[in-house]
This record gives structure tokens, C-alpha cells and sequence, in this order.
């Protein structure tokens, strides 16, 4: 790794940081006010939603020349938002606070990975980038969610509300002085572009045979992720573990992808991108649907820190995808970031919402058993299909 792309990466460990205290104690805050579960996943669902909303306008308005001001103004609207938390008793304020941080969350994370590919220097291998971004990403979920789960226990929600506001405002110097400026390679790419980005042009590009299979792996990677991100916690206080648990098994589930999404660049090219996403998507399925046969600690980090593993190797496949597979020259950088996010938010919208129907359903432990399960039956078959249809 090239010092300069190290530098790039610490503004996405800040962002991730200060989501992440605040996303993991969503769902028990929730059920502490004593909402449905089935209402607990709807109103989780909003942010990605929102989310997915402020993908193509995002991608679509990205200039690297004034990407740092509009990620500024993102990152104090989602601390803004961390502090209104605290005060959402009601579904209709909650859902209002929620979509409003999902859209500015969206708008970030879509410019700045833009950004981030954008900068890089030149000779940096993209397919060990991609390893090293979603690696950082990782990392600030880990250390987001131990810290969510230990100040929540330690301090109460409200607490842990305000302490994630701080952290999205102190966001903002890292992403103000850390962000980069656009590379040689990609001054040149752009001449090369033979559309410009528009929202028809978008819609297109989503079609791309090559970008569609990038679509559906990440939409049920997220899908996964968030059925554990928002029901664990549940799970987990259903049978007698603490929120300090609950957030030490999803920091170390995040920290295993961390440790392992920078070396899988490697594997990856070893062995194939779209092979590798394919079985680590499945394998991680089984492993989360053998979770509800555990209920004590030490078995449960076993399962989470095995899922991890794999869902890093299956993200790190699908990014080097969209750096390899997709024509930079048809798809501009920033509306492919804005249609590789958009499809991990549909992943997070159906995951919530759908997880608290068959949760409503068969209960909490058994949609770990139904969920996965079922996503890992749906997606084969439309990979079946997109293959047949090739």
C-alpha cells in the first residue's frame, strides 16, 4: 500500500466509526420503547431507503473539485441526527430523524468512494485498493460497534446518542484535510467517457450484464449483514448476553473483516472475483442460520468471527468486480459508485423489513434459520438464471 492511499483510507474508518455507534443500539433502543418487532425492522429500513434515494443524485453531482464540502455538510447532518435519537420516542419522529440520516449517510458514502478511487496515486494496484477500502470499512464498524454496545451498557442510549454526534462532527477535519485529488490515470479516463452522467444514463449502466451481476451480490450480501446487524442484538438479550457482548461478537465479526478483506485482493486473484463472491455469499448463510443453535457466549464468536470471514472474501470478490468488469469508459466512476451502493441499500432495506416479518413470524431465533436460508435458495436460482440468460 502506497502512503498516500493509507492516508485516503482514514476518513472512511471516521465515517464508519460514528454510523456504527449509533446503528447498533437502534434496534434495542427501539424494543426499549416497546415497539413490534415486525415495527422495529419497517422503521430500521427507512435509513437504507433513504440511503438508496441519495445514491444516483449523489453520484451523479460528484466532482472530486468539491466532493470534501458536500461530504462536510453530509457527515454534520448525520451528527445533527444522533443527537435527535435521543428524543425519538414516537415512530413518526424516529422515522423522520432515520430517513434523514439514511439520505445524508447515502450521499457520503457514495461521493467518497468515488473520491477515494479517484485519488488514488498512480501504479497503486486497484484490485488491493478495493481489498483495503472495504477492509476500512470494516475496521470502523468494529470499533464502532464495541463501542456502541460498551457505552450503552456503561452509560445508557441517550449517552451513547450523543457520543455518536460528537464523532460525526469530528469526522469532518479528517475528511477536510485527508481528502485527495484526482490522480493522472483518471484525469486521462475522463477524456475517454463517451457519455455524460445523467440520470437516463444511470439507469442504463444499471443494466450493464456485467454490472447487474455486481447488483445482486451485494444487494444479498447487505441482505444478510443487515438480518444480523439489526436482530442479533435481540437474539442475543433474548438469551441472557449483554449489550456489551452483543457489540464485542459484531466488532470481531467486523474485525475479521478487516483483517481478512485487504489479503483477500490476493485469493482473489488467485482463484477468481466472481467465484470466490459466489461461495462466500453461501457459506455465510449456512453459518448464520447454525447461529440460533448456540446461545451461550464463546460458540456464537465462533459462528459470527467464521461469517465474517467469508463475507469479506464475497465483498472483496464483488469490488474488485466493479473495478474490473464494469468499462469506466461507458460507466463514469461516480455513477457506478452510486449503483454499487444503491444495490447494498436495497440488501439493507429488504433486510429489516422483511426480518421483522418472518421474525413476527417464527421469532427471533428462527428467522436466523428461515432468512438465510431462503436468500441463499433465491439467489442461486437468479444467478442460474443471469448465466442461462448469457
Amino acid at each position: 500500500m502506497k502512503a498516500h492511499t493509507l492516508k485516503l483510507l482514514l476518513p472512511v474508518i471516521a465515517i464508519t466509526v460514528q454510523n456504527n455507534t449509533a446503528w447498533l443500539i437502534l434496534s434495542p433502543y427501539l424494543q426499549h420503547l416497546q415497539f413490534p418487532v415486525a415495527t422495529i425492522g419497517s422503521l430500521i429500513a427507512l435509513s437504507p431507503v433513504f440511503s438508496l434515494v441519495s445514491r444516483l443524485p449523489s453520484g451523479l453531482a460528484y466532482r472530486q473539485d468539491r466532493a470534501r464540502v458536500l461530504i462536510a455538510m453530509g457527515m454534520v447532518t448525520t451528527g445533527i441526527c444522533n443527537v435527535l435519537y435521543s428524543t425519538a420516542t414516537s415512530s413518526l419522529i424516529f422515522a423522520l430523524v432515520h430517513g434523514v440520516n439514511g439520505f445524508a449517510y447515502g450521499a457520503v458514502t457514495t461521493l467518497y468512494m468515488a473520491s477515494y478511487v479517484d485519488s488514488l496515486p498512480v501504479g497503486e494496484n486497484r484490485s488491493h485498493a478495493m481489498g483495503y477500502y472495504v477492509g476500512s470499512l470494516a475496521v470502523g464498524y468494529a470499533t464502532g460497534n464495541f463501542l456502541s454496545g460498551y457505552l450503552a451498557d456503561l452509560f445508557g442510549y441517550s449517552v451513547t446518542f450523543y457520543i455518536a454526534a460528537f464523532l460525526s462532527l469530528l469526522s469532518v477535519p479528517f475528511i477536510w484535510v485527508l481528502g485527495g485529488a484526482e490522480s493522472q490515470e483518471t484525469v486521462q479516463n475522463r477524456g475517454t467517457w463517451t457519455v455524460k452522467p445523467r440520470f437516463r444514463d444511470s439507469l442504463s449502466a444499471a443494466l450493464n450484464p456485467k454490472m447487474v451481476v455486481v447488483v445482486v451480490v451485494a444487494l444479498f450480501l447487505n441482505f444478510l449483514n443487515q438480518v444480523g446487524g439489526v436482530f442479533f442484538p435481540l437474539y442475543g438479550l433474548s438469551v441472557g448476553l449483554t449489550l456489551t457482548q452483543v457489540g464485542v461478537i459484531r466488532a470481531l465479526y467486523s474485525m475479521c473483516n478487516a483483517i481478512t478483506r485487504p489479503l483477500s485482493g490476493l485469493v482473489v486473484n488467485r482463484f477468481g472475483h466472481r467465484r470466490l463472491s459466489y461461495a462466500g455469499l453461501v457459506i455465510q448463510s449456512v453459518l448464520m442460520a447454525s447461529a440460533p443453535f448456540f446461545t451461550s457466549f464463546a460458540p456464537l464468536v465462533a459462528v459470527f468471527l467464521a461469517a465474517g470471514f467469508l463475507r469479506a472474501v464475497a465483498i472483496v470478490g464483488n469490488a474488485v468486480g466493479l473495478v474490473q468488469d464494469v468499462d469506466e469508459s461507458k460507466i463514469p466512476r461516480g455513477v457506478a459508485s452510486g449503483i454499487y451502493n444503491a444495490a447494498g441499500d436495497l440488501g439493507n432495506i429488504s433486510g429489516p423489513i422483511l426480518g421483522g416479518l418472518i421474525a413476527s413470524i417464527t421469532g427471533v431465533a428462527g428467522l436466523f434459520i428461515a432468512a438465510p436460508l431462503g436468500a441463499t435458495v433465491l439467489f442461486l436460482v437468479i444467478i442460474w438464471m443471469l448465466q442461462r440468460r448469457k
